[in-house]
């Protein structure tokens, strides 16, 4: 019972607030910035 019980909580909370958050804005930050010369990421 316990898996059917995490499996919907999964569905039902997590997904939705994931989806949510992609739309307001992209954790990832990807965007293109044609002034950029590189996009390597230096330490």
């Amino acid at each position: 019972m316990r898996r059917p019980a995490l499996a919907a909580l999964y569905y039902l909370v997590l997904t939705p607030i994931g989806l949510c958050v992609r739309r307001i804005r992209d954790p990832l930050r990807r965007s293109w910035h044609a002034s950029a010369t590189t996009y390597w990421d230096h330490p």
